[in-house]
């Protein structure tokens, strides 16, 4: 179990500073306390997404911007879906640009020669960040302060070494490397403006610097040994000190400069740098290998001592045990850092996994020294970050997978740094469900004017655990930047269904509330009373009402031409106005009954009578949240004033038809109406007719049934002819199929009397012909009916 130190539930002074995320850091906003379990909350799961020799991303320099960009939204999702949560994105490979520069020519790796623009164009960087934004995830924007270029192909005309060539020299041991002159003064400023211009313009979250610096032993030549004549102004004796003062006011100088650029946009752009995991061979007993102190002349203690890094990712590229211990060494680390106040996330060598590296590594290494980084001893590691993007792309053995499934199954957020901001974010408001979406308000303002950015929510067993474990990641449900999260049904019928919202600010802070939501306290639907389920001839205007646990609450009613696509969450729609099929959708205010009348902004259209309709409804209050849309209802209303007649369904047997030739009786097939039906015997067609004439007592809007019993060796196109107050339409019907069903031939006008007819003929046809019984259903009045009713 890892417990930051210091992080408990006491306050220690140390150093004039009360503590709370670690060694000498500053207490946080009121929501810190201690991580408790393996799989923290605040952690930086990070990954360096390599540019140059295109070897994570673009993977092909000469791709259409199409290709390039569908390419990083799919290493993007998998990342997320891999549980990183910080993306270190390689944009200034060697004093180029993979981002729209006024200052540096366009990447070499981006477009395949230097200089040109891609075509059409665009801006790697502001697209991606757009993607992380989505997708939840934080992007440091990685530079290489120093190299210029590592050779191989023709450099712009607008490169630093060709505008200023006395800014550069050439490494002792690899004459293609060639590096800007750390001891110049021009240098210093040039990188700094770098910074500036990305810092200023990106919605980016850091700036991370990685270990090229002066060239790995490559300064046999003192090649720089005239700049250290010309450029020593306190007259530093020693040119190695000298060289390592120069890196020094570079870092300095950029962490000073993102100081003053945050403070005047609101911005919190975090700087860290990636050195060389030895800082001096010996340091800690028993460490023996390449220094970044006296290889490269940087030095991160320095750095530690003068506050001038937010965090330290020194390339800890070596397993555990051996003469580079990574124990020994990111203990080492942590200890520095802690000393200093800042955070330590460790850089990893995924590259070694492969079997076809020297190393060879099992993906168990990776996970052991993750859980190194964890343990109670480590008190200011909060976070790893991995090198490169390519192992987890290719899931080299198994490692995207397992840390999917294991250190990386709870997702997290990178942890805050209160002494770059220590206000937390107000807590998101109106935290309620509406079915199965846990929706909340964005909170206003803080007073130090920062919004949430994201949200963190959280499933507790119950509500008395959450003050308890809410530093346990376990907990975390899930990271968004939304507003809403759409819960499953085995997350809302699991143990832990106390659901908490919490909101980060830009430094990710968490707002400090500790009051969850129920998902079983959430009111029942609402209970339709009227109209019933399939209720014929309601009266227009439609008078609705239900009942409700709900007291004094609000309701939304739905009234839909189609019960397709409904669901309990959003009933027929989602949109707030009516449309073609969901013609009523109306707020009602306190009140447990509804009037359909007259178009208005809620409502498409009147009640249209002899039309089926479905309704359903939900409830909401601020106490109780919001409830499921009940299920749907039918109905079919009258038009306005329209009087039902005494008898809706008028039933003519065939022993009250009139026929004309010779018809058999028989009951020798089930299926039938009253005691038998007759067959025309496949004889004399065209010459046999059955007509069936009921006595309409009101004139209004028929529907025609017919029944008969099918078989085989009936005829499939018999002509049933309906006559009506508009004529004759005749249809086809097959006697085949449908054995004793009421089979609808449609909706017809008929007039008061017995001038409506439907006749069944043996015209045409191949087969026995069926007559048995036909059906006249009341729909609705017709507008001069309901006019006399009136």
């Amino acid at each position: 179990m890892k417990q930051k130190l210091l992080n408990l539930f006491f306050l220690i002074i140390v150093n004039g500073l009360i503590l709370g995320q670690g060694t000498n850091i500053p207490l946080g906003c009121s929501n810190s306390g201690p991580e408790i379990g393996t799989s923290p909350k605040a952690d930086l799961r990070g990954t360096y997404l390599t540019s140059v020799y295109n070897l994570d991303w673009p993977s092909n320099r000469t791709a259409t911007p199409a290709v390039q960009q569908a390419e990083l939204i799919t290493i993007l999702d998998k990342l997320v879906l891999t549980g990183i949560n910080t993306v270190y994105f390689q944009v200034r490979p060697e004093c180029d640009a993979l981002y729209n520069s006024s200052i540096e020519p366009w990447s070499y790796w981006l477009t395949g020669t230097q200089g040109v623009a891609p075509n059409p164009l665009w801006d790697p960087l502001s697209f991606a960040i757009t993607e992380c934004r989505k997708r939840g995830l934080d992007l440091h924007a990685w530079l290489n302060p120093y190299r210029a270029s590592v050779g191989g192909y023709t450099l712009a005309n607008n490169h630093v070494s060709k505008l200023n060539p006395s800014w550069v020299f050439t490494a002792s041991n690899n004459a293609n490397l060639k590096i800007l002159n750390p001891g110049l003064p021009a240098v210093r400023n040039y990188i700094i403006s770098i910074v500036q211009d990305i810092a200023s313009r990106y919605d980016i979250d850091g700036i991370v610097f990685d270990d090229y610096f002066y060239p790995d032993q490559g300064m046999a030549n003192n090649q720089d040994a005239a700049t250290y004549a010309n450029n020593n102004p306190t007259g530093i004796s020693n040119i190695d000190d000298w060289r390592r003062d120069n890196v020094n006011k570079m870092i300095a100088g950029v962490y000073d400069a993102l100081q003053v650029i945050n403070t005047n946009n609101n911005k919190n752009i975090v700087f860290g740098v990636a050195p060389f995991g030895i800082w001096k061979s010996g340091v800690p007993a028993g460490i023996v290998g390449n220094p970044s102190y006296s290889a490269l002349y940087c030095d991160p203690i320095n750095w530690l001592q003068n506050g001038k890094v937010d965090f330290i990712s020194p390339q800890l590229y070596w397993k555990i045990g051996g003469s580079q211990d990574y124990i020994k060494l990111s203990q080492w680390w942590n200890d520095q850092v802690a000393t200093y106040g800042r955070h330590l996330y460790v850089s990893q060598g995924y590259d070694r996994l492969p079997s076809t590296s020297s190393q060879n590594w099992p993906a168990s290494e990776i996970q052991n020294q993750i859980d190194q980084n964890r343990i109670p001893g480590m008190t200011n590691t909060f976070g790893q970050t991995s090198y490169s993007t390519q192992y987890i792309m290719s899931n080299e053995k198994g490692i995207a997978t397992t840390l999917q499934n294991n250190q990386y199954k709870y997702k997290s957020f990178p942890p805050s740094m209160p002494w770059k901001d220590n206000v937390c974010p107000l807590e998101p408001t109106n935290i309620r469900f509406e079915g199965n979406v846990l929706k909340w308000d964005a909170p206003v303002a803080a007073t130090d004017g920062d919004l949430a950015i994201k949200y963190v929510v959280y499933a507790f067993a119950t509500q008395a655990d959450i003050p308890n474990f809410k530093q346990d990641g376990t907990k975390v449900l899930d990271i968004v930047n939304a507003t809403q999260l759409t819960l499953t049904t085995a997350q809302l019928t699991a143990p832990n269904n106390y659901f908490l919202v919490t909101a980060l600010d830009k430094n990710n802070n968490e707002s400090a509330n500790i009051t969850g939501v129920p998902y079983s306290s959430l009111p029942a639907a609402p209970v339709a009373l009227s109209p019933t389920e399939g209720e014929l001839y309601v009266n227009s205007p439609v008078d609705f009402s239900w009942n409700s646990s709900v007291s004094n609450g609000d309701y939304r009613i739905q009234v839909s031409k189609s019960n397709s696509g409904w669901t309990e969450t959003n009933g027929f729609t989602t949109a707030t106005t009516p449309n073609a099929t969901v013609v009523v959708n109306a707020v009602v205010n306190t009140t447990m009954s509804y009037v359909w009348d007259q178009p208005n902004t809620a409502v498409y259209e009147a009640p249209i009578g002899g039309t089926t309709y479905y309704y359903t409804i939900r409830s909401y209050s601020a106490a109780t949240g919001t409830s499921k849309y009940s299920a749907p209802v039918s109905f079919t209303p009258t038009s306005a004033n329209c009087t039902v007649p005494g008898t809706t369904v008028i039933t003519i047997d065939n022993v009250d038809a009139t026929l004309v030739g010779s018809w058999t009786a028989t009951s020798a097939t089930a299926g039938y109406v009253g005691s038998n039906y007759i067959h025309d015997g496949d004889t004399a067609k065209g010459t046999k007719t059955a007509t069936f004439t009921p006595t309409i007592t009101q004139r209004g809007k028929y529907e025609v049934f017919i029944n008969h019993t099918a078989g085989t060796n009936r005829a499939n196109n018999v002509p049933v002819d309906i006559i009506h107050e508009s004529g004759t339409t005749t249809v086809p019907v097959n006697q085949q199929i449908n054995n004793g069903t009421w089979v609808s031939l449609g909706t017809y006008n008929f007039s008061a009397g017995t001038n409506n007819k439907v006749v069944i003929r043996t015209t045409g046809t191949s087969g026995v012909v069926i007559a048995d019984a036909v059906r006249f259903y009341f729909i609705d009045c017709l507008p001069d009916a309901a006019s006399a009713s009136g």
